[in-house]
C-alpha cells in the first residue's frame, strides 16, 4: 500500500514522516540544506499484518508543499490510492492545504486520513477548535467519514495512534486486480554501482517478477509520433523498499533494468508496461467533473500519473460548465500521453494556476466526426455509468464488435477473450470470435439479413447483371465493419445456399433465369460470333451481325447478362464474359509488377482504342475489380474475374 502525503509547506510532512518511519525523505543536499522539500521523498514502515500474520510494507510518498512545486507534488499523488493531508496545529489550512485538499478530492482518493501536526505548539482547545473546522470543511468538500488524528514529530505525541490506523487501513486495503498488465510510471531514473541502471515509480496495476521483460514507452517518441517501444529485462527489484522476487499493483518498485537503453533515455513521466499501446492518444473522451466554470475549448494543463501535458477542452453537452458538475468533454492534448481506459486525469488552468477540475477517460479513439451527434452522446452517457472491465467490454459489444488487440491495449488487460466469454451473459446472446474481433449473436444476424436485402434490391435495380463482386458487396453491406466478420458470415450464407457465386458474381438463390430454347440457340450464335472477334460489340452491330431483331437482342442482351455470360461495359454495348477474364488476367498481371496501370499501358496490353479502353477501365471501376487513383488504376478486389 502506497500512501502520499499533501499540505501546505512547512506543516510538517517530512518530520512526520520521519517519526512513523525513521526515514528522512528530503534525499538532495538542496532539501537537507534548506529543509524545504523539492521533489518527491519516499519512506517506508515495515509491520506486522493482522490478515496475512506475516511482515508487510507500507509505502508513503512525501511530497513538496510549495506552490513552485506543484507539478512534482501531482507527480507524487497521480499514482496513490490513499493520502494523508498534513495542517499544522498552530497555523491551521493554509493556501497550498485548500489546493492539495481540492486535488485529493479531484483525485478521488479511496480514503484520506487527516493529520493535525505540532500538537506541542498548541493547547488542547486550538487542536479542538481546529478539528472542528476540518471536520466541517471536509463534509463540504465531499468527505463524508473524515479521519483525523493530532501528532507531534517532536515529542512523539499520537505517533502510536497514528501507526495503528495506517496498519489497519493497509490490512483493509481493496486488493487490485493483478490480471491486468503491468503498468510503472516512471518518477526516478538513476544508475547504482555494480548493478547498473534503476529506475523507480508506483505499479498502477499488473504483477512481475525478476526475469521478466518488459517495455519502455518514452514521452519523447510518442511526441514524434511512434508507439514503438524497447524491450528491457528485469535483473533485479525492490518492492516497498526491500530486496524481492516480484511485485504488484500499489506498492513502490524499483527495478535494475538492462536493455538497449540510457539513463539519458528516460524522464520523469515514461512509462514501463507489459502491453505498449497501437496507436498514440492525441486525442481523449472524458467524463469531466467540473471544480470551476469550464468554457468549451478552454486551455488546460493535464496531468496524468508522473506526465504532464498542455492542451485544449471541447464541452460536448453545452457551451459552459458549471462547477460541481459532470459533464462530458474531448481533450485535445499537445503531446500524447499514455493512457488507458478509466485514467483518472487532473486538469488545471495554465494561466491561471487553478484547479479546473478532473476526468476519467472513457473513449482513447474518438471519433473525428458526429462526436455530438444525439446517438453518440446517448452512447457516451451509458459508457461513462459503467467502471468494471466486465461491464464495460459487455457494453462495447452491445453496440458493435470489437477488436480483441484494440481492447487488449485500451484496458491493459491480457485476457479480453475470458473477459468477453463471461460479458456474454450482460449482452444475452452469445459472443462469437471472427479472426481478432468478437461480436454477438444478434449482430451476426443483422448482417446477414442486410446483405441478402442489399442484394436482393442490387437485383431490382441493376436487372441486367447477374450479381456483385464480394469486396463491392462488403462496400455496400458492411463498410467500416470488420471483413473478418463479413466474410465468415458471407461463407455461412453461401454454404446454406441462400447466395450463390456464380463465376465470382454473387446473387441471391432466386436471381436465377434459364434460357428457352430458342434463346439457346441464339446465344450460341452470339457466343460463336464473339469468339471470331472478341472486341466490345454494340447491339446494333450484334444484331445485324446475327441477323436478329434490334430490340429482342436487346432483351436477350439484358438476360445473358443476368446469368454471367456477357457484360455490359456501357449501355448497349457487350462484351463476352471470357474476353473480360482474358482482359483481367492482363491488368492483374501487369499491377502485380509495376503495382499499378496507366490508361496509355491498359491500351497496349488490350490492343484497344482509347474510347472502349476507358469504357472498360470505367467498368472495371464500377464492378470493384479496380480503383482509380488520380490517372491510374490499383486492383481492389483481385479475386473478381478469375476463369
Amino acid at each position: 500500500m502506497i500512501i502520499a502525503t499533501a499540505g501546505h509547506v512547512d506543516h510538517g510532512k517530512t518530520h512526520l514522516l520521519q517519526a512513523l518511519t525513521g526515514t528522512n525523505a528530503d534525499r538532495l543536499p538542496e532539501e537537507q540544506k534548506r529543509g524545504l522539500t523539492i521533489d518527491l521523498g519516499y519512506a517506508f514502515m515495515p509491520y506486522h499484518s493482522q490478515q496475512t500474520q506475516q511482515q508487510e510494507t507500507l509505502g508513503f510518498i512525501d511530497v513538496p508543499g510549495h506552490e513552485k512545486f506543484l507539478s512534482n507534488m501531482l507527480a507524487g499523488v497521480g499514482t496513490a490510492h490513499h493520502a494523508m493531508l498534513i495542517v499544522a496545529g498552530d497555523e491551521g489550512m493554509m493556501a497550498q492545504s485548500y489546493e492539495h485538499l481540492a486535488i485529493l478530492r479531484l483525485l478521488a482518493m479511496d480514503s484520506l486520513t487527516v493529520v493535525i501536526t505540532k500538537s506541542d505548539l498548541t493547547t488542547l482547545e486550538q487542536q479542538q477548535q481546529l478539528e472542528a473546522q476540518l471536520i466541517q470543511l471536509l463534509f463540504q468538500q465531499g468527505f463524508t467519514e473524515p479521519k483525523i488524528f493530532h501528532c507531534s514529530a517532536f515529542t512523539g505525541d499520537g505517533i502510536d495512534v497514528l501507526k495503528a490506523h495506517l496498519i489497519t487501513l493497509a490490512d483493509n486495503e481493496k486488493q487490485q486486480q493483478n490480471d491486468l498488465g503491468f503498468r510503472l510510471a516512471i518518477d526516478r531514473a538513476f544508475h547504482v554501482k555494480g548493478a547498473g541502471l534503476v529506475v523507480t515509480g508506483t505499479a498502477l496495476s499488473g504483477s512481475i517478477k525478476v526475469g521478466d521483460s518488459l517495455q519502455f514507452i518514452s514521452h519523447n517518441k510518442l511526441k514524434q509520433g511512434q508507439t514503438q517501444a524497447k524491450t528491457v529485462r528485469i535483473k533485479g527489484l525492490h518492492a516497498q523498499g526491500n530486496t524481492a522476487q516480484a511485485a504488484a499493483t500499489n506498492q513502490r518498485v524499483a527495478i535494475n533494468i538492462v536493455g538497449d537503453i540510457d539513463k539519458n533515455e528516460l524522464n520523469r513521466g515514461d512509462w514501463l508496461v507489459s502491453i505498449v499501446p497501437d496507436a498514440v492518444i492525441n486525442r481523449v473522451t472524458i467524463t469531466l467533473a467540473a471544480n470551476t466554470d469550464i468554457k468549451h475549448w478552454q486551455a488546460v494543463q493535464v496531468f496524468h500519473a508522473a506526465a504532464h501535458t498542455t492542451g485544449r477542452i471541447a464541452l460536448l453537452e453545452t457551451d459552459k460548465a458549471k462547477a460541481g458538475e459532470h459533464v462530458l468533454a474531448e481533450i485535445t492534448f499537445d503531446s500524447p500521453l499514455c493512457l488507458a481506459e478509466q485514467d483518472r486525469l487532473l486538469l488545471r488552468d495554465p494561466a491561471l494556476k487553478t484547479n479546473l477540475g478532473s476526468g476519467v477517460v472513457i473513449d482513447l479513439l474518438p471519433p473525428n466526426r458526429g462526436k455530438r451527434k444525439p446517438e453518440r452522446l446517448a452512447y457516451l452517457t451509458q459508457r461513462a455509468e459503467l467502471d468494471s472491465l466486465k461491464d464495460i467490454i459487455a457494453f462495447k459489444l452491445v453496440n458493435k464488435p470489437q477488436s480483441i488487440s484494440e481492447l487488449t491495449w485500451q484496458h491493459q488487460s491480457q485476457h479480453i477473450e475470458q473477459v468477453a466469454g463471461s460479458a456474454g451473459s450482460n449482452v444475452e446472446n452469445d459472443i462469437t470470435q471472427y479472426g481478432d474481433f468478437l461480436c454477438t449473436s444478434a449482430y451476426q444476424v443483422q448482417l446477414q439479413q442486410n446483405i441478402i436485402e442489399k442484394l436482393a434490391l442490387y437485383h431490382q435495380q441493376e436487372n441486367d447483371h447477374i450479381g456483385l463482386g464480394k469486396d463491392r458487396l462488403y462496400r455496400i453491406t458492411a463498410l467500416n465493419q470488420p471483413a473478418a466478420i463479413f466474410n465468415e458470415l458471407l461463407a455461412q450464407l453461401l454454404a446454406q445456399q441462400s447466395i450463390i457465386n456464380t463465376r465470382g458474381w454473387l446473387h441471391l438463390a432466386s436471381h436465377q433465369l434459364q434460357l428457352t430454347e430458342l434463346e439457346q440457340k441464339s446465344w450460341q450464335r452470339i457466343a460463336q460470333i464473339m469468339q471470331q472477334n472478341s472486341m466490345p460489340w454494340w447491339v446494333r452491330d450484334l444484331a445485324n451481325e446475327c441477323d436478329l431483331d434490334e430490340d429482342e437482342l436487346r432483351a436477350l442482351s439484358y438476360k445473358l447478362a443476368q446469368l454471367g455470360y456477357i457484360s455490359a461495359i456501357v449501355k448497349d454495348r457487350y462484351v463476352s464474359h471470357d474476353y473480360l477474364i482474358s482482359i483481367a488476367n492482363r491488368v492483374r498481371a501487369h499491377i502485380g509488377h509495376h503495382q499499378k496501370l496507366e490508361t496509355a499501358e491498359f491500351r497496349t496490353i488490350s490492343q484497344l482504342g482509347r474510347k472502349v479502353a476507358i469504357q472498360i477501365l470505367e467498368y472495371f471501376d464500377k464492378i470493384g475489380f479496380t480503383k482509380r487513383k488520380f490517372n491510374y488504376r490499383e486492383l481492389r478486389d483481385e479475386g473478381l474475374l478469375k476463369g
